[in-house]
């Protein structure tokens, strides 16, 4: 029998992991980051509150060609950016260690939670991230290990590649500064910091990432601001740093994630070597420097109280998969080794098909009620179906001189993205987001507003904008139902006049 080729076996790995994502991408309504994004998407920016704006025009364009907003069309770029993805990470691991290292790093891949599960088909920057970081690597390899001529091409290259990260998430700029220590501990490297080409790639870089720039010089810098205070520290917090740790475990899965600090660990007490003389480990220092930057900066900061989200690390990780991919290589002859690769892969199938069925019915609620009394954090996937058919039927979708106000962003962006633009949506609070900047206060003064809001918040929020309105009153419930159980109930007030005069802390 004919043995499968890495071409052949990496095709599978992105054709099987692709359908299964499409599958879930068409069965499970938008989560709260996704909900978000497909609102404030419909109106075109140069940048926005959050992150830089690849994934959300991404959004627009698709909802725009496809004159579509359902879960499926939105998600479809992101699928398919992750099959490139896969791509790209094989195409690195068979450049710098051999064919089935590539293989096996594009399988690890896939079956990893936080890149084959979340980034893989969300609606999230870290889609065109990763996509644009591996394309950089890439090139970077082939300039510092493989390429004779065509460098000046290649480093341009590697500055369009680099901008695109940028404009995805500002996470990009590990990479100039993992390149840049790369440079600086490789001898046979360093050469290039005398040479003008990685500074007119770092330029190229910064004239794609120039809108980032525009829109926020016009915004007082309030999206750098906003980022760089997550990082802020509050005092010494060592238990929150172990919080973090762990919570990136899970986030990769725990028997990935420890054989991926293994090898990280293992290939940065190594050092860069002698690039000369050890072309190999000079490889593997390449990526150790491009994985250093977020996992230990993202981790180290929690320690003081940073907020830490547990897939900051990953664009960090990320590079590390390539050096895990050449470890099972070494030691697929072990029984071992092949029992772990085959076990993370049957895991990771069970864990999508329980949390994605889950997801979709609720159907563990019934069989275990008491593992959710503290709250399914699942119901925050479902599209507020309910809500538009309640507008619909009582004529408040069509009202004239309605607005909707929403008290926080997440309900906002669940609220703007079901009711597709039919009517304009506020977030009137002191965390907006990029809501602050999609309406101006003033165009609404007068008007009646719709208040909508979870029943648990809705009586606290419409006292505090009793101050804003001449008068509110009750209008009634929706239930949103998830295999006909209400999971979450809705509680609609009626605001009349306007006054327009809602203290955001930022915005128009």
């Amino acid at each position: 029998m004919k043995r499968i080729s890495p071409q052949q076996s990496v095709a599978f790995i992105i054709g099987i992991s692709a359908a299964i994502r499409l599958v879930l991408a068409g069965s499970i309504g938008l989560g709260v980051d996704e909900s978000y994004v497909a609102a404030v998407a419909r109106v075109f920016s140069l940048s926005y509150f959050d992150h830089p704006p690849l994934h959300l025009w991404i959004v627009w364009l698709t909802s725009h060609l496809a004159k579509s907003e359902s879960a499926l069309i939105l998600r479809l770029p992101f699928v398919l950016l992750f099959a490139g993805t896969t791509w790209l990470m094989y195409r690195l691991g068979a450049k710098l260690f051999g064919q089935w290292t590539g293989v096996y790093a594009a399988l690890i891949l896939n079956v990893s939670a936080v890149f084959g599960l979340s980034t893989g088909s969300w609606i999230l920057p870290d889609g065109p991230l990763l996509f644009f970081l591996l394309a950089t690597a890439l090139t970077m390899t082939d300039l510092f290990f493989f390429s004779t001529a065509g460098q000046t091409r290649r480093w341009i290259l590697s500055g369009i590649f680099l901008g695109f990260s940028l404009l995805s998430k500002y996470h990009g700029v590990f990479l100039v500064l993992g390149t840049f220590l790369f440079l600086m501990t490789s001898s046979r490297h360093r050469f290039w910091l005398r040479r003008p080409d990685p500074y007119l790639a770092l330029l190229t870089a910064l004239l794609i990432f120039s809108p980032v720039i525009v829109w926020n010089q016009q915004h007082h810098w309030i999206s750098f601001f906003f980022q760089g205070g997550r990082a802020a520290a509050t005092g010494f917090q060592p238990e929150k740093m172990l919080i973090n740790v762990a919570g990136q475990a899970v986030w990769l899965l725990p028997w990935i994630w420890g054989p991926l600090v293994w090898v990280l660990g293992k290939n940065i007490l190594a050092g860069p070597g002698r690039a000369s003389e050890n072309l190999l480990q000079s490889r593997c220092w390449f990526l150790c420097c491009l994985a250093v930057g977020p996992v230990a900066i993202f981790t180290i900061a929690t320690m003081w109280g940073a907020q830490g989200l547990f897939h900051w690390q990953a664009p960090g990780y990320l590079f590390a998969v390539p050096l895990l991919g050449r470890a099972v290589t070494e030691r697929i002859h072990y029984r071992a080794v092949r029992w772990w690769l085959q076990g993370s892969v049957a895991i990771f199938l069970v864990i999508i098909l329980l949390l994605g069925s889950h997801t979709a019915t609720g159907w563990m609620r019934d069989l275990e009620p008491d593992w959710f009394r503290s709250g399914d954090p699942t119901v925050e996937a479902l599209d507020w179906k309910q809500l538009p058919d309640y507008l619909a039927r009582t004529g408040l979708l069509t009202a004239e001189n309605t607005f909707v106000v929403a008290g926080n962003w997440i309900d906002a962006g669940k609220i703007d993205y079901i009711l597709g633009g039919k009517l304009p949506v506020l977030c009137l609070s002191r965390e907006p987001h990029h809501f602050a900047f999609l309406h101006a206060q003033a165009d609404f003064k007068g008007k009646r507003a719709l208040i909508i809001g979870r029943k648990q918040a809705a009586e606290k929020i419409v006292t505090g904008y009793r101050p804003y309105f001449q008068h509110i009153q009750p209008l009634g419930t929706v239930k949103i139902l998830r295999g006909g159980r209400p999971e979450i109930e809705l509680v609609l007030y009626q605001a009349q006049n306007f006054r327009a005069d809602f203290p955001l802390p930022y915005g128009q």
